[in-house]
């Protein structure tokens, strides 16, 4: 599995991709964990190239959830069915945001109420 970065003002984007398992699951919560220090308005995990999320991958998302709390916008991708069937299955698509694709993630109003996360 791969994380890349990018930043776009103060939205930061994470492109995962690969399986997110018992193996690199703790590699994706660094990924998170360093975005969030950052302390991004707006934090898109794009997981439109995961081929596989367990239960492990599941816990690093409701994680970063928590984690971004009131001062983070966390957004999900997810256009695959192995990240929408165990969305769907554990009902933690009704608990994330989630869109269906990365431009739709991006130009989305803020929950937080912020419009300027992409500093423009």
């Amino acid at each position: 599995m791969t994380v890349a970065v990018e930043r776009l003002g103060r939205t930061v984007v994470l492109v995962v991709d690969g399986d997110v398992d018992l193996s690199t699951a703790p590699e994706l919560h660094r990924a998170i964990e360093s975005a969030l220090d950052a302390g991004p308005r707006r934090l898109v995990v794009d997981l439109t190239l995961v081929r596989f999320l367990n239960s492990a991958g599941l816990e690093v998302l409701l994680a970063a959830r928590r984690r971004a709390g009131q001062d983070t916008d966390l957004r999900l991708v997810a256009t695959t069915r192995a990240v929408w069937r165990p969305l769907q299955v554990t009902r933690l698509h009704e608990e994330l945001v989630i869109h269906a694709s990365l431009p739709a993630a991006i130009a989305a109003p803020s929950s937080t109420g912020d419009e300027a996360a992409t500093g423009g």
